[in-house]
């Protein structure tokens, strides 16, 4: 029997914990067992969005597991941001985070490759040409 998926309200309750002695405190610390479960609700409710937007915009396959980690580092760097205080009011937490993974691994992805790709054609660029010509 397939376990029941998160709902906003569990999200959100998950979200106060993890900003554990902030204003919203629930009196109790996020432990590496609510991490685990959280990755996996993830794995179920935002990874396959994520996979299928990365492919279409950047042509890149990402593994599930890495994805449902980055939804987790998210949450936890946002504990007091911006972002969190959007995914507490929301009507819909698991699609704005879906949105905010998404985004998040495509930036990096521009960032990273487009870097490695052009000092690779640069560095092709330079072998073939002549110190002299270049000067």
């Amino acid at each position: 029997m397939p376990e029941r998926a998160w709902s906003n309200d569990q999200l959100r309750t998950f979200l106060i914990a993890l900003r554990s002695g902030g204003i919203f405190d629930a009196g109790r610390d996020v432990d590496d067992a609510d991490r685990v479960h959280f990755r996996r609700e993830a794995a179920n409710r935002i990874v396959p969005e994520v996979v299928r937007r990365v492919l279409a915009d950047v042509g890149a396959v990402i593994d599930p597991r890495g994805v449902a980690a980055v939804a987790l580092e998210i949450l936890e760097e946002e504990a007091y941001g911006a972002k969190h205080t959007w995914l507490m009011v929301t009507e819909d937490p698991w699609s704005y985070l879906t949105d905010l993974v998404a985004h998040e691994i495509t930036r990096s992805y521009r960032s990273a490759v487009r870097r490695r790709s052009d000092d690779k054609v640069l560095s092709g660029i330079e072998s073939a040409s002549s110190r002299r010509e270049i000067e």
